[in-house]
């Protein structure tokens, strides 16, 4: 149990295998409303009594309880992201004093990896993304073990944003960017399933992805199929897509995960006559990743998150 004062309890489950090997930790529910991963960590708490080998695999069914209880991203009260914030601040903001309390809990355990868990949007393929590995000695070892696991995972593998922006973007203070960044622990991140709900096929493809790269640790043996909505190829990286210059009605014409070329077109925004007002292309080859869980979108809007080839 990690106790942040002024914030709240979090819970920690541990399964020790009685059998040395690797150190796992799994992590859900950083973001408050994406709670795929609750139910994923509970599934995982009553079978991985049965199905561990070797090692132990420490458990956070929830990193922010209070934005679970709120259904709100951040910290209630905070008006940080969490999710790029570590290592945090013991004496800082409510956000900064939860980020440090659990990276100094999650750092005392001494893990060899952690998968993270997180959601995206109703109509997303789910995918592994991987962070740049910008920082440290030994950057194209760690890179390539990281590549390993998140393909373990039998999801599409996406990078992260290129390095300048994944700095601006402060996704190399995301935990497991700062994980990979700072004392080189292997990480991967797991996005599966809707904000908000529970929804079971999505708790079954997580739970199944997250057994995937927990088998190639050599911590359990259940390897993961490839999900059937793997896009193979690549390598790819997650883009923004192009965004609108007018608001209005967003209609999304590429489903999640089929290639299209440059040049296609992706979308179109209306007026609340049926109007089109913008027609939306590909710059260049890829998939659509996601689509926004909105109907109406203002102006300067990313019609979808993509994915591109990572040249």
């Amino acid at each position: 149990m990690i106790v942040v004062p002024g914030v709240g309890e979090l819970p920690v489950v541990s399964i020790d295998s009685g059998i040395p090997g690797p150190v796992a930790v799994l992590t859900a529910n950083l973001h408050g409303d994406e709670c795929t991963g609750v139910a994923v960590v509970h599934r995982l708490r009553h079978l991985l009594p049965e199905l561990i080998r070797c090692g132990v695999v420490h458990l956070y069914p929830s990193l922010n309880p209070g934005g679970l209880r709120e259904g709100c991203r951040g910290v209630p009260g905070d008006d940080h992201d969490p999710n790029r914030l570590f290592p945090g601040d013991a004496n800082g903001s409510m956000a900064e004093r939860l980020v440090a309390a659990i990276w100094q809990d999650l750092l005392a355990r001494k893990p060899e990896l952690l998968i993270d868990l997180h959601t995206d949007a109703v109509r997303a393929v789910p995918y592994a993304i991987l962070d740049r590995v910008c920082r440290g000695l030994g950057r194209r070892g760690l890179d390539a073990r990281c590549q390993e696991l998140a393909a373990a995972s039998g999801l599409t593998v996406l990078r992260e944003y290129p390095r300048p922006r994944y700095l601006r973007y402060n996704l190399d203070r995301s935990l497991p960017g700062a994980l990979v960044n700072g004392p080189g622990i292997p990480a991967v991140t797991l996005e599966v399933g809707p904000r908000r709900a529970v929804d079971p096929v999505a708790v079954e493809t997580a739970l199944r992805a997250a057994l995937g790269v927990l088998s190639l640790a050599g911590v359990v043996s259940a390897p993961a199929p490839a999900h059937p909505s793997r896009v193979s190829g690549g390598p790819w990286r997650r883009e923004s897509g192009p965004r609108s210059s007018q608001a209005g009605v967003l209609e999304v014409l590429v489903e999640p995960g089929r290639l299209f070329p440059a040049g296609e077109l992706l979308a179109r925004v209306r007026s609340l006559d049926g109007r089109t007002i913008q027609e939306l292309s590909a710059a260049e080859p890829g998939f659509v990743v996601a689509i926004p869980d909105r109907c109406w979108v203002p102006a300067s809007s990313a019609i979808a998150t993509l994915a591109v080839r990572d040249v």
